[in-house]
């Protein structure tokens, strides 16, 4: 015969056939069929990431973004226990539990395919922590549960096989810029990430060299930033700064740190660093080109590129200090109003160098220079002329008397001025007043004032008269006498008459020639 099991009672397999033989006997015979009990097996897969390249992103602002790029594979060395969720009870319901709830039935290890495996567990409901986890990845504190109850009469083995995941513990970099011996945070300076040594993947190749730049970034308003790189455990970084924030100056400061395995508990670790600046400072001075000493009055301004005024002064005894110009823009100091006696000078372009150094920006000022000639008609200097110089207003700036040579001031303000003669030399006439400007140049402008002489005054005769003598008679006789006996040869007009009448034509004539140049 065979006996057959239809049905296997609940938590049981179907029973394989059994064949049997009835014996020709009155004894009673025993037939035996078995009902196996399912049994559980638990398989993890756990997968972890490895570095494989990394790759260049387009640069935001001109600035570096490198991204590391990881693979997902098997993590081996992660171990786990395996815990009753619930009393693992015997199949018949009679037998002793196998687990009481919260028991720790096993510990299993992955292998070198990232593999645990537990089998011959009886059926019920687990679950599963994370013990330790490998080497620079993050204990997964997650507890799963696994059913591994009872299903049918015909699965012998109830299977539960899943693909666990482990987190890389990653590193987060910030930075904060402040400016040095102050709590004021600067915006706009520019830091880069960089590795100290070549980095390279899970195949042993180099995949960056050392003392690149991994990131590039910029603090904000709060003076901060976060690199947002994914970097690989195991290295050591460092941080400096590339840029500096505008009117600051960058420091030489490099600040280190190495991502090393910070235990299986963390997640992230943080690195921080502060960086503090100090501002560009630019010392302008306003100097005389003939002593080398400080001008004041003079009116200065300082303009950026677009032309925009970023300051503006009038020029002391002490140089004037700009602070926080930003390094690498181009300036123009301009000369807007002289002081007086002064030239003004030409513009000065500058470039502010990123130190915090004081950088020193002069500009020179020449002064006015004017030569007063008082030269007669034919253009030589004549001494002993008293000349006055008026400004504007009529006020006397200086006065002299002329001498042989040319008269030379120094720093006459730029502007209107009238030369007057108080007195000429001796023989000559008072000139005409003179007006000249004294323009805005460092050459020698020249004033010429020219001086007449005096007509020659022509001397008047006055005649000579005769005293009359009484004649006696013996004169009488002898005047009649030459008289009577003299030859005429004109009319008898006296000759003197005719002189002064000669000599008053000639001063008439020299008085007009006189007063016509002297109109002239």
């Amino acid at each position: 015969y065979t006996l057959r099991e239809e049905m296997a009672p609940y938590g049981y397999l179907m029973a394989e056939e059994v064949s049997f033989t009835v014996d020709d006997t009155a004894e009673i015979q025993k037939v035996e069929m078995k009902d196996a009990v399912p049994t559980g097996t638990l398989i993890i897969n756990k997968k972890g990431e490895f570095l494989e390249k990394i790759s260049a992103l387009d640069s935001i602002g001109g600035w570096m973004k490198h991204l590391f790029e990881y693979l997902s594979g098997s993590l081996k060395d992660v171990t786990f226990e395996v815990y009753a969720l619930e009393d693992i009870k015997a199949a018949d319901g009679e037998s002793e539990d196998y687990y009481k709830k919260d028991t720790l039935v096993a510990t299993i290890t992955t292998d070198e395919t990232g593999v645990a495996k537990l089998t011959d567990l009886p059926l019920g409901k687990y679950y599963v922590k994370e013990k330790e986890t490998a080497s620079g990845y993050v204990l997964d504190g997650e507890t799963r549960e696994v059913d591994l109850t009872y299903r049918d009469q015909n699965t012998a083995v109830v299977t539960y096989s899943a693909d666990w995941q482990n987190k890389r513990q990653r590193a987060e970099v910030n930075v904060l810029k402040k400016e040095k011996d102050s709590d004021r945070v600067l915006e706009g300076a520019v830091f880069a990430l960089c590795n100290k040594e070549d980095i390279v993947n899970a195949k042993g190749d180099v995949i960056l060299k050392a003392d690149t730049v991994i990131e590039e970034q910029a603090t904000d308003k709060e003076g901060k930033l976060t690199f947002t790189a994914d970097l690989p455990l195991g290295y050591t970084y460092y941080v400096k700064e590339t840029s500096p924030a505008p009117g600051f100056a960058t420091i030489d400061q490099v600040q280190e740190f190495t991502f090393e395995y910070g235990g299986a508990d963390k997640e992230t670790l943080s690195y921080a660093f502060t960086f503090e600046d100090e501002p560009t400072t630019v010392e302008f001075t306003k100097t005389s080109l003939t002593d080398g000493k400080e001008i004041e009055g003079a009116k200065l301004k300082v303009t950026d590129e677009s032309g925009k005024t970023v300051d503006e002064w009038t020029s002391g005894k002490e140089p004037h200090i700009i602070k926080e110009l930003t390094a690498g823009k181009k300036y123009t100091m301009t000369e807007t109003l002289p002081a007086d006696g002064y030239v003004t000078a030409e513009s000065i372009t500058f470039t502010v160098e990123d130190t915090s150094e004081v950088q020193k920006v002069e500009m020179k000022d020449d002064v006015t220079k004017v030569q007063i000639s008082k030269t007669d008609i034919s253009g030589k200097e004549l001494p002993g002329a008293k000349l006055t110089i008026l400004d504007k207003d009529g006020k006397t700036v200086e006065s002299w008397t002329s001498e042989e040579k040319p008269h030379y001031i120094e720093m006459l303000p730029i502007g209107e001025y009238t030369l007057r003669e108080e007195t000429a030399p001796d023989d000559y006439l008072v000139a005409e007043d003179v007006k000249f400007t004294v323009k805005d140049t460092g050459e020698i402008q020249k004033v010429v004032m020219k001086d007449e002489a005096k007509p020659e005054e022509t001397p008047t005769e006055t005649p000579t008269e005769t005293p009359e003598t009484t004649p006696t008679s013996e004169t009488k006789t002898t005047e009649e006498t030459k008289k009577s006996t003299a030859p005429k040869t004109g009319d008898n007009t006296p000759i003197l008459f005719w002189i002064l009448l000669a000599g008053a034509g000639m001063a008439g004539l020299g008085g007009t020639v006189i007063l016509r140049k002297k109109k002239k």
